[in-house]
């Protein structure tokens, strides 16, 4: 059985940029090469809450086409969307065999950067303010806000509380950039701690000069090429979408095993 994967897009994230993880680019392959069925959620530039009921909706509107469970991969603010579902509606876990997110800001995100991008773009997105970290859609998705501690580079966001991560049957995993010039703990828009939920929820680090925010799905903006310095090739969106594929193959290996070893008892 052909497994499917949804794939939600970031922030104000045209459609052609999330095509390159299932269709693949100049010769390197996508998930659809290596034998996934690839579903695109629409674009929306609605608040995150009402993106979470959209993306509810796109999957009971799937059930009549694909086989449930599915592999969710968002990337980005899409990530908190699949996990926002989970957090929304926890008796519809089991439709997730995988949540998988690519640089994706599970506390948030301190968002000075993200309104002077939209204003030169002149792109609308509702949903910028509930990225913050200080924001009610952050503490409601964790159930928990934070705090600052220390000054200037020693500045470190510190969570109140544990947070809630996941129905405790979900599988849940991270992966995400750093950037050795960037100072090896972000991605040039989202840190290692936020991606991870300060280490919390598991994970997978791409390491590389060129693995910031963009090149992660291998996409490139002159503008934020001008503001941040990003700069991109196919090396980082193809380990990528080769960490995607070996999460899932993996789990399938040890639930094989599992479902053996019962059978032998």
């Amino acid at each position: 059985m052909t497994q499917t994967i949804v794939i939600v897009p970031g922030f104000n994230e045209p459609d052609s940029d999330l095509n390159t993880l299932s269709d693949g680019r100049r010769g390197k392959p996508g998930l659809e090469a290596r034998g996934y069925d690839c579903r695109m959620v629409p674009v929306y530039e609605s608040t995150l809450s009402e993106r979470i009921d959209k993306f509810a909706a796109f999957l009971d509107d799937l059930k009549r086409e694909v086989a449930f469970p599915i592999v969710s991969l968002g990337y980005s603010l899409g990530g908190l969307v699949t996990r926002g579902f989970l957090r929304r509606y926890p008796e519809r876990a089991a439709e997730m065999l995988h949540t998988i997110t690519l640089g994706t800001p599970h506390w948030g995100m301190t968002v000075d950067i993200l309104p002077m991008l939209t204003a030169f773009i002149h792109l609308k997105d509702r949903a910028v303010k509930e990225l913050d970290l200080r924001s009610d859609f952050m503490r409601w998705l964790n159930g928990t806000g934070g705090h600052w501690e220390g000054r200037g580079k020693d500045r470190n966001w510190i969570l109140d509380a544990e947070p809630w991560l996941s129905p405790p049957e979900c599988c849940v995993f991270s992966i995400y950039g750093t950037v050795p010039h960037f100072g090896g703990d972000n991605d040039g828009i989202v840190w290692k701690d936020s991606a991870t939920l300060g280490g919390r929820i598991r994970c997978s680090e791409i390491s590389s000069e060129r693995a910031n925010h963009l090149n992660l799905i291998g996409a490139w903006n002159p503008l934020v090429l001008l503001i941040k310095g990003f700069t991109f090739d196919d090396k980082v969106w193809s380990e990528a979408v080769a960490r995607v594929a070996d999460h899932i193959e993996t789990h399938k290996v040890v639930a094989a095993k599992a479902a053996a070893g019962q059978e032998a008892s």
